[in-house]
């Protein structure tokens, strides 16, 4: 590797642009996560089964595409503008098109709703990943400055959060009610301009460092699957996906939960604005945090508020005040998660370097690609056939008690299982200490010629 180390500090510019592009890439997996079961069943009229159907066969059938996208991410040219940031822009052109045909496709559609929303999902799935993995290998890449790697994690993590708050936010007062058709269109549209101007500008005015030297040797697929099978890099993907899929369960089933049980889907919009006051804290926060307990510690705090957030409002799920605490809470646990996962990430990056001697940063970050797609895979299935079983009728306004049943335990007990056990398998697994990270910047920046 070589790097350019007068470079190697971030101004406030290529920061700012840094935070666009995350926040460019939140709409697409956010609205789909939150807003797109309901709107096949309540817009489009289909069968919350085979919506689930749908969701769990596009992400069987791309549960290898993500590391082979990023392993041809990896073996690209290098260009102008760097390795990552060409297959960046045209993955956000081609995705944000898709995003358009995968809502207004079966919409607009008089018959083969379901073909279209076939086509359309699978296709994000193949499409995202060129987008997404693009801007997760670019952390890596920015600098080797440990302090503002951890500060462009920060930057991520709380604009990733942030954003999906604000949506959190808008959507609900957009749509009016989750039958709202020209409600729709307008958050859709307007989402996807955001993508556009977001990304690709914001692509335009950051920079890559760490480059490869040049005949330095790119990893073999056989070598990929060593790389993403090393203890650190399997760990962190595991918790991170059970993680997402917890969230994804309780977001895909959000609108149902405002819609049947509290009647109000507005109320939806509060408590998102709490949530991100929690955000905004524990993100304020984190950088102190971690230089005081380290970034294993951290991230596992922002596991178990998560899970308590939940835990709280088992004592009455109706009641508005305990939904607040409780998103507030949410929004503190997520800020801590948020903003080191992509830290460790980079971490794993260095320990691949460290150990195999090759840098795989698209194919390390394919599994964050994958872990969002494989979330809102089954985080729309799961609640998909749960409702579909119970008997959901898009028709009425009023939901049987079987259904009511069914969507309190998806916004809330099941979240709380999945998020004990990524307690777990990170508690017990993940092996970078404090001291071995110290360890393992100190080797590599001098392999690097750094002082």
């Amino acid at each position: 590797m070589k790097l350019n180390k007068k470079t190697n500090k971030i101004g406030f510019g290529e920061k700012f642009s840094y935070g666009c592009i995350n926040l460019g890439n939140i709409p697409i997996m956010t609205l789909i996560n939150g807003y797109l079961l309901i709107f096949y069943t309540n817009i489009c009229g289909m069968d919350p089964k085979a919506c689930a159907t749908l969701f769990l066969i596009a992400r069987i059938l791309d549960g290898l595409n993500d590391p082979l996208v990023g392993f041809c991410i990896d073996r690209l040219p290098n260009t102008r503008l760097g390795h990552f940031r060409m297959p960046l822009i045209v993955g956000t052109i081609l995705c944000g098109l898709n995003f358009l045909l995968l809502w207004f496709g079966p919409m607009m559609a008089p018959s083969g709703k379901l073909v279209i929303a076939y086509v359309s999902y699978i296709l994000i799935g193949v499409l995202f990943p060129v987008m997404d993995i693009s801007l997760n290998s670019l952390l890596p890449v920015m600098t080797t400055d440990m302090k503002e790697r951890q500060t462009l994690s920060a930057i991520k993590g709380f604009v990733y959060a942030a954003g999906g708050v604000i949506l959190g936010i808008s959507a609900p007062l957009i749509l009016g009610n989750t039958s709202n058709k020209s409600g729709y269109i307008t958050l859709i549209v307007g989402a996807t301009i955001g993508i556009f101007v977001l990304s690709i500008l914001g692509t335009l005015g950051v920079r890559e460092r760490v480059e490869k030297t040049e005949g330095e040797a790119s990893y073999t697929l056989k070598e990929l699957v060593s790389i993403l099978t090393q203890k650190p890099v399997l760990i962190t993907f595991l918790a991170v996906l059970i993680f997402t899929v917890g969230n994804n369960i309780s977001n895909t089933i959000g609108p149902y939960f405002y819609t049947y049980i509290l009647g109000d889907l507005t109320l939806s919009s509060l408590a998102s604005l709490i949530m991100f006051f929690g955000l905004l804290l524990t993100t304020i926060f984190s950088g102190k945090a971690v230089q005081m307990k380290g970034k294993k510690a951290v991230f596992l705090l922002g596991l178990v508020i998560a899970a308590v957030s939940m835990l709280i409002r088992m004592i009455d799920p109706k009641n508005v005040l305990i939904l607040l605490v409780s998103s507030f809470l949410t929004g503190a646990g997520g800020g801590f998660v948020s903003t080191l996962s992509y830290s460790i990430q980079a971490d794993n990056t260095d320990y691949i370097e460290l150990k195999m001697g090759k840098r795989a940063e698209a194919g390390i970050s394919a599994l964050s690609s994958f872990s969002s797609k494989f979330a809102a895979g089954i985080g729309g299935a799961i609640p998909g056939y749960l409702l579909g079983f119970a008997g959901f009728n898009e028709q009425a306004a009023v939901q049987t008690g079987s259904v009511n049943t069914m969507i309190i335990a998806c916004q809330i007990i099941l979240p709380i299982v999945i998020y004990i056990i990524g307690i777990i398998i990170f508690a017990k697994g993940y092996p970078i200490t404090t001291e071995k990270l110290e360890e393992q910047n100190k080797i590599l920046a001098e392999r690097r010629g750094q002082k």
